[in-house]
């Protein structure tokens, strides 16, 4: 048998795919989160080693596969990738598993290559932070997901941002009661701005609590407020942008129509954002296609372990297509 490992490994799950290149998937393992930054690197290992040996259940241990490829979150720079290889190779071992090439990129990156089954595509994603990724079946390019610090635009910690930068300037103008500041307020169960403030700055609040009060802003949109809808169409035009930037670099703005494929809990549940995304990318691309992503991000771990979308004959495409745990 020749045989390929694939790993989906995200903040809040991770998934192992083992692939037989004739007979397609035969084992897969689920486990929890692994992301080394929010879990830390100690049961980030346990998980990909749990998920991995679920899915190598039955296989000698030793058994070396021909390539192990995983997409990791928090695999962000040369750095990033250095220490994902290095926990990738403690997870095989852990699991006593080896592989002759271990391949290890950001988990945004399979993403894409699963939802365009390794062609041309863009895919935009916006949740607590955003990422954009653009490819055009041979080359990838990222934009953003630079985190908090650097404004991951178009995320909820972006648009909560955005919000408490005018709930203050409205406090500096004397005119701090407006359905915006009530919202962002009652969000983070405090009276006014000044306890706002406090809340905000104490050791135990994290990113993720300031990213929920983006829940607020959409709130108070939804209730009429023009300025909040105002900072959710911004949020959605800049994260356009952003998607612009990486689509040109790959050539998916020079004609013909390519997909588009929207994730993450932002785009997901505010049609003012994804509205304001949408209208931006289109007048300057008009080629630019919504579409639902058909397979999950481990398909296009699954398709990088096995070399490429050329790498697969028709048969064995057929074969994982059908598998239920590559489907999105």
């Amino acid at each position: 048998m020749s045989l390929v490992l694939a790993v989906d490994g995200g903040g809040t799950k991770c998934l192992a795919v083992l692939v037989d290149s004739e007979r397609g998937v035969v084992g897969s393992g689920r486990a929890g989160g692994c992301n080394p930054q929010s879990v830390g690197r100690e049961q980030a290992e346990q998980a990909l080693a749990a998920a991995i040996s679920s899915a190598c259940e039955g296989l000698p241990p030793g058994t070396e596969v021909r390539t192990a490829a995983f997409g990791l979150a928090g695999v962000d720079t040369p750095r990033g990738e250095e220490e994902g290889l290095r926990l990738a190779l403690r997870a095989l071992a852990a699991a006593r598993i080896s592989a002759a090439q271990v391949i290890v990129e950001n988990d945004g990156l399979i993403a894409l290559r699963g939802a365009a089954a390794g062609g041309r595509g863009l895919l935009v994603a916006a949740g607590t932070g955003s990422v954009v990724y653009a490819g055009d079946g041979q080359r990838y390019v990222r934009a953003g997901g630079w985190g908090h610090r650097v404004t991951d635009v178009g995320s909820a910690h972006h648009i909560a941002s955005l919000a408490l930068a005018a709930a203050y300037r409205s406090l500096d103008a004397g005119a701090a009661d407006n359905p915006l500041v009530r919202a962002l307020c009652a969000s983070a169960a405090v009276d006014d701005l000044y306890a706002l403030h406090d809340w905000l700055y104490l050791p135990e609040t994290g990113v993720d609590d300031i990213a929920a009060l983006a829940r607020a802003v959409g709130a108070a949109a939804d209730a009429g407020d023009a300025a909040a809808a105002a900072l959710l169409e911004q949020a959605g035009r800049e994260l356009a942008d952003q998607a612009l930037v990486a689509a040109a670099r790959v050539g998916l703005l020079e004609g013909g129509s390519f997909p588009v494929f929207l994730l993450g809990g932002v785009l997901q549940s505010s049609p003012v954002v994804r509205t304001a995304l949408l209208e931006r990318l289109q007048q300057k691309a008009r080629g630019a296609l919504v579409e639902v992503p058909r397979f999950a991000p481990i398909y296009g771990a699954v398709i990088r372990a096995l070399g490429g979308p050329d790498a697969l004959d028709e048969a064995l495409r057929q074969r994982l297509l059908s598998a239920a745990v590559l489907q999105a």
